[in-house]
């Protein structure tokens, strides 16, 4: 975060009273508020942003700089132009003598060449009241000169149009008077009469002189002096206006008055000559010499130590920043210059010195030089015979040393931000310098203190090592493969990946040869990490152009015979890793659409009726009701219904009369009301009650109902389907009851002389709704027991039966089956990339090995295939049934 410049006061309201209060020293008006377009706005912000861009006249400078102010206070851009020269004004009248003062510690200039004026312009800090003109008024002048009159001023004395004739009177030259400025909304009329009178001349008796003619009235009967003048048509002249001017005098307005007069006072002083430096002042701005990209180049080739840090310290910002502007093309030697900067490590790790040299002739270098032209011969042996003649240095160091290194580090990292970029990258690649460097920082010596530039060549490599062709004894690929054992991971990350990219962009393929066994079980076995996406792939894609060439499976077998048999477990869980899941849901059977049955009045069985002519009237009707019927707001039954079925069922027992009955109803259910539906025919309802679905006893138990079908329904009665007509309307208390009442009244299975039910053969159709067996049964005993299994187990099971089959319960949902499925990571194109992909592709080089090449491991009459696939083959085909790769 950067630091808060001390020369700007930071609490607003300080800064405030600091303006206030330098303003009554200098004698100017001060807005505290700085309103703007009636909308208050923050001085403190605006003094902040300004300074922040360089004071007022750098903004001056600049154009539309100014304009870049609005949209912050919160004003639209379709009236930047029109609050523009506004926001310009406020900083000018309130804050710019105070930035002179305050910030540049400057006398600012007076108040007549400052506030007195308006914004326009720039320049503050270099006006003075010799260099500036002051604008002339001839308000200012008129008091200069009467002042100058009172002094017995000899000289003749000015008219002014104020004394005497107005200055647009048309009695004074009529012919030199100009147009009036027409209204925007009036549309421009040209005077068609001709501005130059001809004069005639005539050589007769002279004429009497012609005075203006007087206005004519249009109208006759409205000019009082014609003859058929009616008062009643009398139109009065309109009125003229009269335009009114304020004049400035020391009682109206003093602050005006007094500021002109100093203003004439001050433009009358005599005027110093400008100095000859003066007049190139209009030209230094043009003169600002090289940018910043130039300076830095030519600090950076200078040699000079703090041309070259200032350098440095400025392309690790350009080249981080405008990373993908800033190209070693546009710049000439800018990349030799930092390649030849960063050189400088031989001399501080091995305290010798190389040269870099474009002499030397291809495949020759001297000693302790760089053959920059066509790379360095035998680099690897030279690097050790300095690390042999040198010693391993401690890695303790001096501040000098210390410094010096932060400084080789950052040529290196604008070295990596510029290579990022894939022209800067191709522009390197043709270097035979960048690729001598490459090697011989990645072949530092392994100290903490040269951890972070071998990082970042590893890093530059990374980018580079696909337009390089290399060969299996190349110095830059040797000296990479260590790396791959290093215990620092970002070390082991970028080899990996510039070994895995090595050639890409070229035609010949290059094949990684020369790795040490090792090194292969190091990389397997990163691949169990769990948490490290990054390092799995780039060992896995390490793997797969390693297991392509027949000589590495040749020797990795030779060494390890099970190392590949070891890694098939991982690469068939690393197939489904991390999938993006789609579950699919396959309809297996629809939704059922039962119709509602609407509810009918129970009959009650004996036992219950028995049970309820223990009690006396209307204590039997109030419980028979309970039983029968429950409260429902909504619906309704006739009062004949109701009555009917109370009747028919207790008629020998006598019941209550039908008034009586209707009032127990309404006594018995608070919902329960007695109304008269008025009609063609009248209605007499009750409103309140439903009957019951399922049947209860007087303590709420429910009962057992047959669902026992004893004819089959008529599909062209759908009111004796509704109504339920078809099934057994019998209830039974108990769900023995009820398997004894089919048994003995629909199968029609005789009891033997013990009570018990027979066995006889014959052929027993089960007929309970919904039952889905259509195939009859040979005896009875097999029969019941099936019957039995239709019956619910408990009352509650028996009431969510009968809810269900007449359409009242719960709708079922549909049955369906879901598969999900499993999807790899591909790219843009669609191809399948990632780990998942690779482990295929490592399995498939594997699998053509041992089908080509296997018959020389075979091992006890073990074929190389089952060796390697065998028992995982099962969890391959499971994955593979799962998982969509790509």
């Amino acid at each position: 975060m950067a630091q808060p410049d001390p020369r700007i006061i930071e609490d607003e309201q300080e800064f405030l009273d600091d303006v206030a209060a330098f303003h009554r020293a200098r004698g100017t008006n001060f807005d505290r508020e700085g309103k703007l377009s009636g909308r208050p706005m923050s001085l403190h912000k605006l003094y902040k942003m300004v300074m922040g861009r360089g004071g007022y006249d750098v903004l001056s400078k600049e154009r539309m700089a100014w304009r870049s102010l609005v949209r912050p206070f919160g004003f639209s851009s379709q009236h930047e132009g029109a609050m523009t020269f506004q926001i310009k004004s406020l900083y000018y009248k309130n804050l710019a003598a105070y930035e002179i003062a305050k910030y540049w510690g400057e006398t600012p200039p007076p108040r007549e060449i400052l506030e007195d004026l308006t914004a326009k312009g720039g320049d503050l800090r270099s006006r003075t009241l010799e260099n500036y003109p002051i604008p002339g008024h001839r308000e200012s002048i008129a008091l200069v000169d009467v002042h100058h009159e009172s002094e017995d001023d000899p000289s003749t004395p000015r008219k002014f149009p104020g004394n005497g004739d107005e200055p647009n009177n048309a009695s004074r030259y009529p012919t030199r008077m100009l147009r009036q400025d027409p209204k925007r909304t009036q549309l421009f009329q040209p005077d068609t009469s001709s501005t130059r009178s001809r004069i005639m001349r005539s050589t007769a008796s002279p004429q009497p002189q012609a005075y203006p003619a007087q206005p004519v009235y249009s109208n006759a009967s409205s000019d009082p002096r014609h003859p058929s003048f009616n008062i009643q048509n009398y139109e009065p002249r309109p009125p003229m206006a009269l335009t009114l001017r304020p004049v400035i005098t020391p009682g109206s307005n003093p602050d005006v008055f007094f500021q002109r007069k100093a203003m004439a006072l001050a433009q009358k002083l005599p005027r110093m000559q400008p100095e000859p430096q003066h007049f190139l002042k209009g030209q230094i701005s043009s003169m600002g010499g090289p940018n910043i990209y130039l300076r830095c180049l030519y600090g950076l080739r200078s040699g000079i130590p703090e041309e070259q840090s200032f350098a440095l310290h400025h392309l690790v910002k350009v080249s981080f920043e405008r990373g993908d502007k800033y190209k070693f093309e546009g710049f000439p030697f800018l990349a030799e210059s930092l390649l030849e900067k960063a050189l400088e490590i031989l001399a501080l790790v091995y305290g010798t010195e190389w040269t870099v040299s474009y002499n030397e002739k291809q495949g020759t270098a001297p000693e302790n030089v760089i053959n920059a032209a066509f790379g360095t011969p035998d680099l690897l042996t030279r690097i050790e015979q300095l690390k042999a003649a040198a010693g391993l240095p401690d890695d303790v160091t001096t501040e000098e040393e210390a410094t010096k290194l932060d400084k080789l580090c950052e040529a290196a990292l604008v070295i990596l931000n510029m290579v990022t970029l894939e022209e800067n990258a191709r522009f390197l690649a043709d270097f035979a310098l960048f690729r001598d460097f490459l090697t011989i920082a990645i072949t530092l010596p392994p100290q903490p203190r040269l951890a972070e530039f071998k990082r970042y060549a590893l890093e530059m490599a990374e980018q580079v090592t696909r337009y390089y062709l290399m060969l299996p004894q190349d110095p830059l690929y040797l000296s990479m493969l260590p790396y791959l054992q290093s215990p620092d991971r970002s070390m082991t990350l970028s080899a990996l990946r510039a070994i895995n990219r090595i050639g890409i962009e070229l035609e010949p393929v290059f094949q990684i040869t020369g790795v040490p066994i090792a090194t292969i079980e190091r990389l397997i076995s990163l691949t169990l990490l769990e948490c490290d996406d990054e390092l799995v792939e780039a060992c896995l894609d390490f793997l797969y152009e390693y297991t392509a060439t027949y000589d590495n499976n040749i020797s990795a077998l030779a060494e390890n015979a099970d190392l590949y048999s070891k890694l098939m477990p991982r690469l068939v869980t690393l197939m489904n890793h991390r999938p993006s899941t789609h579950e699919e849901v396959i309809l297996n059977k629809p939704k059922q659409q039962r119709p509602v049955v609407a509810p009918t009045i129970p009959q009650i069985p004996a036992d219950l009726h028995e049970h309820l002519l223990q009690y006396p009237e209307p204590a039997r009707s109030s419980r028979w009701l309970k039983c029968c019927f429950e409260e429902f707001r909504d619906d309704d039954i006739t009062q004949i219904a109701i009555w009917q079925a109370y009747q028919s069922r207790f008629q020998h027992n006598q019941p209550v009369p039908a008034a009586e009955f209707i009032k127990n109803v309404s006594s018995t259910f608070s919902t329960a009301q007695a109304q008269v539906i008025n009609g063609v025919q009248p209605r007499f309802i009750i409103k309140g009650i439903r009957p019951r679905r399922v049947l209860v006893d007087t303590t709420g138990e429910p009962y057992y109902k047959c669902f026992w079908e004893i004819s089959k329904p008529d599909p062209y009665d759908p009111v004796a389907q509704s109504a339920q007509r078809h099934l057994c309307q019998s209830w039974k208390s108990t769900r023995q009851s009820l398997w004894n009442h089919i048994v003995e009244d629909h199968l029609n299975v005789a009891r033997d002389s013990d009570g018990r039910f027979a066995n006889p053969t014959g052929e027993y159709t089960c007929r309970w709704t919904g039952c889905m067996r259509s195939e009859p049964f040979t005896n009875a005993i097999d029969a019941a027991a099936h019957v039995r299994s239709h019956i619910p187990e408990t009352g509650e099971a028996m009431a969510k039966l009968v809810l269900e089959l007449t359409g009242a319960g719960p709708e079922k949902e549909a049955e369906v089956t879901k598969h999900t499925s499993y999807y790899t990571a591909i790219d843009e194109a669609g191809n399948p990339v990632g780990i998942s992909f690779m482990s295929v592709m490592i399995m498939r080089n594997l699998a053509r090995f041992a089908n080509k090449h296997g018959a020389e491991f075979e091992k006890s009459g073990t074929k190389l295939m089952s060796r390697l696939f065998g028992h995982v083959m099962r969890d391959i085909w499971h994955d593979d049934a799962d998982s969509i790769v790509g």
